[in-house]
């Protein structure tokens, strides 16, 4: 009888990540309004950081001209949000990777897992 050793074995199968889709999917079946809550604050905070940015500190004439909007006068603040739109939604993936990390941190704390826990705990219809 011969000794089997770990190179006489066969590779085993390396398992595939799921999707973005998925794992978001999950994530929203797990924890619901707070991954939509926690989306859409992260979304919030880009948009009023961009247009914070980009009235205070950012070359406005030259990113205005590359963008094809006005930032400044009348049109501006338009034109501020609309580039703060377009900045905010240049990092859209990075966005939804932080609200797949951030949710279940978020769901820990005490107030939110206890609603969490009531929820899971209702009869579903």
């Amino acid at each position: 009888m011969e000794k089997t050793t770990s190179t006489d074995t066969a590779p085993s199968q390396a398992v595939a990540k799921p999707s973005l889709k998925a794992r978001f999917t999950t994530l929203f079946n797990d924890y619901g309004a707070v991954a939509i809550g926690v989306y859409f604050a992260i979304f919030a905070l880009c948009i009023a950081g961009f247009a914070i940015a980009l009235r205070t500190g950012l070359d406005t004439q030259a990113l205005g001209e590359r963008l094809g909007v006005h930032l400044d006068g009348a049109g501006g603040t338009a034109g501020t949000l609309f580039a703060a739109w377009l900045l905010t939604k240049a990092i859209q993936v990075p966005r939804i990777f932080a609200t797949l990390v951030l949710t279940p941190l978020v769901g820990r704390l005490p107030f939110i897992a206890r609603l969490l826990h009531q929820r899971r705990q209702e009869p579903k219809h």
